[in-house]
């Protein structure tokens, strides 16, 4: 049986990618060390920052710690986390 693709996910909120990398900046972070925060790749951390895809709800939570996110910020993260089964590999989202 043939399964089901996932819906087309919206575009992630303008200025979502520059919030996560000021983030980043102001606590002292390069995309690498983050990466390493949250156990991905610094590509991955690109990726986040330029919208290219979102964070699951795992990641989301990890970033937001390894941030030290604001409760408004936080926030706005965990709105784009998709489903932590959404992000398994195979899967396009």
């Amino acid at each position: 049986m043939a399964s089901i693709p996932a819906a087309p996910r919206p575009p992630l909120p303008a200025g979502f990618g520059d919030m996560i990398r000021a983030a980043r900046h102001r606590a002292g972070m390069s995309a690498r060390a983050l990466g390493r925060a949250v156990g991905r790749s610094h590509p991955w951390v690109t990726d986040l920052e330029d919208g290219v895809r979102p964070p699951s709800a795992t990641m989301a939570d990890r970033v937001s710690r390894a941030l030290a996110l604001d409760a408004w910020s936080d926030a706005i993260l965990r709105s784009v986390a998709v489903d932590d089964a959404d992000m398994r590999p195979g899967r396009t989202v």
